[in-house]
């Protein structure tokens, strides 16, 4: 599935439909290494690869007709997420539980953020996050910007990125999303971190299940 991608409420980018102005963040053009990275970071999340199936650099960087060196620089970057591992005399794997470690490393970031929104937003802000919930708007972002930690921010986009490019159905059922940013932004508004937390946990991991189905054994990739 050689193409890659965040705010949150839509289906995820390529393989649903929902619009682009919903909740997840969203994505800047990127390097040749990182479309790799973010194509190859979906695939192992969502289980197409195998734990400790090896990437064999030349059948990778063909399969997605790329020249060995983004494909070095992508990998590089995985192993430094964790997602793959060097192993001696084996080379590159896929690292053991990635798909769980990656969503619940999100979830508390994404709660984190959702805490400091609410005891950080301004009455402007906070109106503008209830109405952008309402009216199935980018929330999310919105929340990002009033929690005011770019380094969290930055940290939550990119392991949204995988997530809205190799999701295989809808992320939150149009119904369940609204509930729970409504919720999520209600709670913001209302300064109450606690409840804010709590809710945008259930909303990452109703994400994490509905993401993660597992795939049929014939559609795992053998890589090497």
């Amino acid at each position: 599935m050689p193409r890659l991608p965040l705010s949150f409420v839509e289906q995820i980018r390529g393989h649903t439909s929902m619009s682009r102005k919903a909740s997840l963040p969203s994505v800047p053009p990127m390097t040749r290494a990182e479309r790799v990275r973010v194509q190859l970071a979906a695939e192992i999340v969502a289980g197409e690869f195998r734990p400790g199936t090896r990437l064999d650099e030349v059948v990778q960087a063909t399969r997605m007709g790329v020249s060995r060196t983004p494909l070095r620089e992508a990998v590089r970057q995985l192993a430094t997420l964790g997602l793959v591992e060097n192993r001696p005399h084996r080379g590159v794997i896929v690292a053991d539980g990635v798909g769980q470690a990656l969503f619940e490393t999100l979830t508390e970031l994404e709660a984190v953020c959702a805490a400091l929104a609410a005891g950080r937003m301004d009455s402007d802000t906070r109106a503008e996050l209830v109405s952008l919930a309402a009216e199935d708007g980018d929330w999310l972002a919105a929340l990002h910007r009033g929690c005011g930690n770019g380094v969290l921010v930055g940290l939550a986009e990119t392991l949204w990125q995988p997530i809205l490019t190799g999701g295989r159905r809808s992320l939150v059922e149009p119904e369940v999303k609204r509930a729970l940013g409504g919720r999520i932004a209600n709670a913001v508004a209302a300064g109450e971190g606690a409840e804010a937390e709590a809710a945008m946990r259930e909303y990452v991991v109703l994400a994490a299940q509905a993401f993660t189905v597992p795939a049929s054994p014939a559609a795992l990739r053998t890589a090497s």
